[in-house]
This record gives C-alpha cells, structure tokens and sequence, in this order.
C-alpha cells in the first residue's frame, strides 16, 4: 500500500500552526524579559527551567516548585498527572519523561505492595511510610512517603503524593555517630592523639594531650606547640619527616617548663583519592622507661666497681698468712653477695622493663608485624572491645594476651574460652552460668566466665562459632554490662573488657544470616589482623631459631646449624597453618635429627590447597583477596608499595574491580 501523501491545502495548515505556536513564544518570552508577565526560575540537575505564571495560578505554583519535598498528582492508576521539578530530581529522571509515567516503577520491587496498601488506605485517610524509590543511574533514595486523596479534584480518584528525601539525613546521623566515636576514643586514650590537617595544623587532641600541656592546642601549628628534638639534638619537624616516610616509634625530645621528657612518636597520613587531607600523630611517653634504664646502668657500673675493688684487697690479703686468708674469705663472701645483688637488681629492672614494653612470645621484625604491635599499645590501656582478625595458627591468643598484659587490668588473670569448644546446649551455661534446676543434671550454682572476668579481661576466640541464638544476649552484655544466668531471673552486672578473636569473614557471614549484624558492629570497633606467616617470610629465620632452641632443650638435643636448603624449602612452602604448623613441622624435624644439624622430614614442595569444605565462588576467593591485600597495605590502592602493584593490575583496573565487588574501605 502506498503511503498517503499532504495534500497542499494541509501543509499550509500545518505551516500557519507553526507559525503561530513560533509567534506566541517570542511574545512570551518578550513578555517576560520586560515584566509584562511573572516568571519562575527553578534550578534543576538539568540547568534553569522557566515557568509562567498568571492568575490565580501564580501563588501555588511557586509554592510548589520552591518547596523542598517531591509533589506529585497520581490518577486513580498511578498515572502520574503532574509533579515538580524537585520530584524529578529525587529520582535523578528528566521532569518531561516522568510526567505521563506510572509512579509504580519508581517504587522499589520489595515495597510494591506496601505502596498498594497506601492507595487504597488514602481514600479513608491520609498515610505517611518510609519507602525506598528507584532513581536513574542505577541508585536508589530513601524516601518518606505521605498519600491523600484530592476529594474535590476534576479526575475522580486522583491522588496528592508529598515525597521526602531521606537520604541527607541519614548521612548527618552517620556522621555524628563517627563523630560520637572519634571524641570517645580521644577522651579515653592514656597516649597523647593528635588529628592535623595537610599543613601540619593541629584540629583535634586527645584529652591526655591537653593534660600535657595544660591549654587545649587546637588551629596551633604542630611544630610550634612541641619543638621536638632528635636525642642529637638536631630539630624534628614533622611536615618534613613524613614526606619521607611512615614515621612509627621515632624517639624524641619535649622540653616543658625545663624539664626533658623523652616521647616515641609515630605518625601516618590520611589520603583521600591520592591526596594527603591530614596526619594522625600518636605520642607514647618513654621518660619513665629510659629513667629506669639509665638507674640500671649507673646500678651496674657502681657494683662492678665494687666488685674490681673488692677483688684488688683478695689479691692484696692473699700475700699475708692466716689474716690474709681471713680476709679474703671474708672479701670472697662479699663479692658473693654484691654479685647476686647485682644480678637481682638486674633481673628485677629488666623484667620490669620487659613486662611495661615488650610482647612476649610475638617474635618478628616484620612491617606487617611491627604494625600489629603499634595496635596493641595504642588499644591496650583502654577499655575499647577489640577483634582480632586473622587465619588460624597466626597467633590471636597471644595479641589478646599482649594487650591484657598491657592493660590496667593485667594483676587479673585472662579469662578465655573457644565458643567452638562447646555444644550450642552447653556455651550458654559457660558463659553466662547457671542456677541450680536449670537444667537436667544442674545439682549446684554455677558461675560463668562472665561473672569470673567481672573486672577482669574475657577472651572470646573463635566468636564466628556462637550460636545465633545467643548473639543476641552476648550483645546486651556489651552494650549494658548485664545479663541473667540460665534458669534464673535477678539481673547481673558485670565489668569486663572482651577481646574477641575469629578466622571467619565475619562480614560475609552477616550476608548469609549466620551473625547478627548489630554485634557485628559491636565488636568491630578495633580490629586488629594478624598477618599470616606466608606475607611475613622475613620473620622466617627468626621464628626457626627460637623454636628450634625451645624445643631441642625440651627434648634434651642439642640441634644448632640450619642447613640453606632447610631453610629455603621452609620459605618456599605456602605455611596453610600458619606459626602453629610451623612449630609442629620444626618438632618432628628436630625428632628426627640425630646430630647437630637439623633435619627436616616433612614433604612441604606440594602447593597449599584450601580444604574440601570450602566452597567459595570465583568471585567470593577475588574479593577476599583484595581486601586482604588492601588491608595489609592499609588501603593504599595506587603508587609504590600499593596494592595496584602488589596484585599486578593497573590502578583504573583495581578500582573498577573494587567498585563490582563492592570493596569499600571501612570507615
């Protein structure tokens, strides 16, 4: 069939029809450049829209488009008759394809028939719920939404929709949560905390900083408040030294009121996008340990010249007969005496020095390791939960031993317990304790280690393990400090810091149902991940030299030559167990050697692969992985040293990987 053509008759209508819509608008606009007629201005996403207005018009409709909530008119259908353009925005959709639309398809699948229940609710009465609407790009706004019916409009059953965005509000709630949190953690800390912006300007201090130096030093340059020296006495000026590198346990020099206090200084900047915004200093006062130091020193070299003293007149008494022989006998027993005198004092100051500085049985000088022990103290003297993040044989009972250790609570002993130990019948009755009765077989009271660790410090190792059931009472405790044993009803309050310690995505776990997102939250306060042995292989010799040593003395051998080839067969190895495997592998070795070189036994050249149960996808294994190695280079995604370069990728490529996988640093 051909197609009909115009005839010209139509195209001259169709003309004059053009030349008149032309002709209108130029005296509109004509009429609005010269005030003849009122115009509205509305700034959208898209650039300035103008609307005209006349009549009786004139004052609802700049209500309309100057308020900051969406209105919508909806037809009975949903169909959306008008809406403003702040409506449009709220959705990030241009105004001209969201008129004539279904408001429907703008409400998220899983509160479609939440919306239904409202229209047909609003021909009674008006309805307000927050809902979730589907924006343009992908995104998606929080919304509250109040409907009411138009009984007097032109269109039976239509509909007033006032739409209000959510979503700033709930970024402000979340900031002054972090806000909330930050100014805890700076009231409680016992190490002077400084927040700096990128010019080296102090805006935030911890209130043992303002103890120190009895004025609060906030928008005071850092320089000028401290004047630190070098023990050389060369000046340390901090913009300087942190453009170099990671400043972590720098010695310093403060001089207050003329008196010198020595400090250990660690620094770390804060980037944003490949920006320095600000710097994090911590400062950890040393006067006292190098006081006692030095009263060890001046100990040792009094002593010893009593010693040399005393050994002088022996040698004198022993040219005389009897006498000298009375004499030296007498010197003999002295030297004895100051000898172990000294040994005492030297024992006794170096224990002290030991138990107030050191970590004992944490061995390694690796970045990654040295970077855990900085945790550790700066964690330690608070009472903060801590979670402590890491594959299994690392090592997590002996970081939460090493902060209780250092903790104002270490006269007390360390309460544990493995929450995988226990049947889901029987953790409930460690923990929290029993009543007599509670239960079959409950013949007595029975306290838990809750109310044992009441002042104390409560480790909690492998908490991925508790069962769901109790999460929500091991959430009351850390947020109430109280709780009811089984079977009873008084309500128990305790004081007890936990210190929770798990190898399961805890995150991920969350995801499937398995652990409750609000102790999720609870315990991640301060996480603390100890790097498994295959990405600390530097630590390696040391870690063979110390078992070796332990283990040959226990077993009465005397093993003390590595061969290389031992040596380079353990650093090949992908250590799945970790420390722990490593140990049990030295054991066996050191069974096995007869003589003074160790021999090893064990088949270690198979590449690690995970265990059967483990059934994670392609994806879940990828997105593990960067996190990981973003972790461990504290989030640093680009330049040298980064995790781009670690994994091999371009940088645009790792963060369009991070983006699908949903990576976000924490905040």
């Amino acid at each position: 069939m051909k197609k009909q053509r115009k005839t010209e008759q139509q195209f001259l209508h169709e003309l004059e029809e053009l030349r008149s819509r032309v002709t209108e608008s130029e005296e509109t606009l004509r009429a609005i450049q010269t005030g003849e007629v009122d115009a509205l201005v509305v700034s959208t996403v898209e650039g300035e829209r103008v609307f005209t207005l006349s009549g009786a018009d004139r004052p609802y409709r700049i209500m309309v488009e100057t308020m900051n909530e969406g209105a919508v008119t909806l037809a009975a259908d949903g169909t959306i008759l008008f809406c403003n353009q702040r409506f449009a925005d709220i959705i990030k959709t241009p105004l001209e394809k969201v008129i004539g639309s279904l408001f429907q398809k703008y409400i998220s699948p899983t509160d479609q028939h939440i919306f239904g229940a409202m229209l047909a609710r609003c021909v009674i009465d008006n309805c307000t719920r927050e809902l979730e609407l589907q924006a343009g790009e992908g995104k998606s706004a929080l919304t509250l939404l109040s409907v009411s019916a138009l009984e007097q409009a032109d269109i039976p059953g239509s509909m007033c929709v006032v739409v209000t965005d959510l979503s700033e509000q709930k970024r402000n709630e979340e900031m002054l949560a972090e806000e909330k949190l930050t100014t805890q953690l700076l009231q409680q800390t016992t190490e002077l905390f400084f927040i700096c912006d990128s010019r080296g300007r102090i805006i935030r201090a911890s209130q043992s900083a303002i103890g120190v130096l009895d004025r609060i030093p906030v928008f005071e340059e850092f320089d000028e408040v401290f004047h630190l020296l070098y023990p050389d006495g060369s000046p340390f000026i901090l913009l300087t030294e942190i453009r170099k590198k990671f400043l972590h346990g720098v010695e310093v020099v403060f001089t207050n009121a003329g008196v010198d206090s020595c400090f250990l200084l660690s620094a770390n900047p804060l980037i944003i996008r490949q920006e320095v915004i600000g710097i994090v200093v911590v400062i950890v006062d040393i006067t006292d340990r190098k006081n006692m130091e030095e009263r060890l020193q001046r100990s040792h070299d009094e002593l010893e010249n009593l010693v040399s003293e005393r050994t002088a007149e022996l040698s004198v008494a022993k040219e005389t007969a009897e006498t000298g022989r009375q004499i030296a006998e007498a010197s003999l027993v002295e030297i004895k005496k100051l000898k172990e005198q000294l040994e005492s004092e030297r024992a006794y100051l170096q224990e002290e020095i030991k138990l107030e500085y050191n970590h004992e049985n944490i061995i390694g000088q690796s970045d990654g390791l040295k970077y855990v022990l900085f945790k550790i103290e700066q964690i330690a003297a608070t009472d903060t939960t801590v979670l402590i993040l890491g594959e299994t044989g690392t090592g997590k009972e002996l970081v939460a031993r090493a902060i209780h250790d250092l903790s104002l609570r270490k006269n007390r002993a360390l309460v544990k317990v493995n929450c995988a130990a226990f049947s889901s019948n029987l953790i409930e009755s460690e923990l929290f304790g029993h009543e007599r009765g509670a239960f079959t077989g409950a013949n007595a009271k029975r306290l838990g280690r809750f109310e044992v660790a009441d002042g104390a410090t409560l480790f909690l190792d492998e908490i991925g393990e508790l069962p769901i059931e109790l999460q929500s009472k091991l959430l009351r405790v850390l947020q109430d400090g109280e709780f009811e044993r089984l079977g009873g009803t008084r309500t128990i309050k305790v004081d007890t810091r936990i210190i929770a310690a798990t190898n399961r995505n805890l995150e991920a776990e969350v995801g499937k149902g398995g652990f409750r997102e609000d102790l999720w939250y609870r315990l991640n306060i301060f996480p603390i991940t100890m790097p498994p042995l295959r990405d600390r292989l530097e630590d390696l010799p040391i870690l063979v030299n110390y078992f070796v040593k332990k283990i040959s003395k226990r077993m009465g051998k005397t093993v003390e030559l590595i061969p290389d080839t031992v040596m380079n067969a353990l650093r090949a190895y992908h250590w799945p167990g970790n420390v722990r495997e490593l140990e049990n592998v030295l054991e066996r070795a050191v069974i096995n050697s007869s003589g003074p070189k160790l021999r090893l036994v064990d088949e270690l050249k198979k590449p690690f692969k995970r265990l059967a149960t483990d059934h994670k996808t392609l994806e879940a294994v990828e997105r593990d992985h960067i996190i990981q190695v973003l972790e461990e280079t504290q989030w640093k995604v680009s330049g040298k040293d980064s995790a781009a370069e670690i994994l091999g990728l371009k940088r645009s490529t790792l963060r369009a990987r991070m983006r699908k996988l949903e990576i976000k640093k924490p905040t």
